[in-house]
């Protein structure tokens, strides 16, 4: 296994992990469902940049994982103003973002 597959995988557990924790703090279901989705499309993206000729795909999976999580994260950002409690969750959902989008970098440049 490749660098960018290792990666994909370590990035898909912490979507996971982090994912869950925010939405323990939410109780939020749609945020439950974007972190399943977020880690199955990392997951595929990892076997699609194992496979070869098929890096395409690969990072183009982990751009839109972070993209999703970065538009929820920025959006929970901006409601934490009056909310102090999403503070955290929406910490939590720009970390993924961050995460998936040094990924999909990293599986792009390894093509």
């Amino acid at each position: 296994m490749s660098f960018p597959v290792i990666l994909l995988l370590v990035v898909a557990l912490g979507t996971l992990f982090l994912g869950f924790e925010a939405w323990r703090l939410t109780s939020n279901r749609a945020l439950l469902l974007n972190t399943f989705v977020g880690s199955l499309g990392l997951v595929i993206a990892a076997y699609l940049t194992a496979s070869p000729g098929n890096g395409l795909p690969g990072y183009v999976f982990s751009f839109i994982v972070s993209m999703l999580f970065c538009g929820r994260g920025i959006g929970t950002l901006w409601r934490s103003r009056k909310e102090r409690n999403l503070r955290l969750p929406s910490t939590l959902m720009l970390a993924i973002a961050s995460g998936s989008l040094y990924a999909s970098v990293i599986a792009f440049c390894q093509q």
